[in-house]
């Protein structure tokens, strides 16, 4: 496990309890609000959500369909207040690389403002293309900061971060990972601080 990573699942172990009404999750919950008006999911799909937190994304996805619903997060606490609270899905407390999962077995795979904490986010677009069946989409809600705002958040403060953010990307930066990783169709477009990415296999 990364330093990165470590500290990632240090600092959501201590807040896993009052995530809600804590800042980090006033800050996520618009994040989470446009995929869940953005995901498609039908009857019969498996869904992955990376970095899943307690659950609420995959229990506010899984009210659309009859799907297969997984979590994984590094957080082992976060993992078992998803548990507790939403026990018809299944969560693992483990790493968003590798993935855990067969080749072609993922119908739809989210990432709620946590894709700037992945330590090695080509390694994470490659798992994506091999888990995603035919026609399979990942989804992703990231922080939109302007490029000044981008370039300090990367070069002088996240270097010296504790909480496990590595960096934060533009549009045209997400789009090489995954168009690397072989993904051809991806939308991105911008709604306020979020950065909405989708990428269909």
């Amino acid at each position: 496990m990364g330093k990165k990573t470590e500290q990632s699942r240090i600092t959501y172990n201590k807040m896993a309890l009052e995530y809600d009404s804590s800042p980090e999750g006033s800050y996520t919950r618009a994040h989470k609000a446009e995929l869940i008006k953005k995901v498609v999911v039908k009857n019969g799909d498996t869904i992955l959500d990376v970095a899943c937190g307690n659950g609420f994304l995959l229990a506010e996805l899984s009210k659309n369909a009859k799907v297969n619903a997984f979590g994984v997060d590094i957080s082992e606490n976060m993992i078992a207040v998803a548990k507790k609270r939403y026990p018809n899905s299944t969560f693992l407390a483990q790493p968003c690389f590798p993935l855990s999962f067969e080749n072609r077995s993922i119908n739809v795979i989210t990432v709620s403002c946590a894709f700037h904490h992945f330590e090695q986010p080509q390694g994470f677009a490659d798992e994506c293309m091999r888990t995603l069946k035919n026609d399979g989409v990942i989804y992703m809600a990231e922080p939109y900061f302007s490029p000044l705002i981008r370039w300090i958040a990367n070069m002088a403060v996240f270097p010296f971060s504790h909480n496990g953010d590595v960096r934060v990307y533009s549009s045209k930066e997400l789009s090489t990972f995954f168009r690397t990783a072989g993904f051809t169709k991806i939308q991105t477009y911008i709604k306020d601080t979020i950065l909405f990415f989708e990428a269909r296999k």
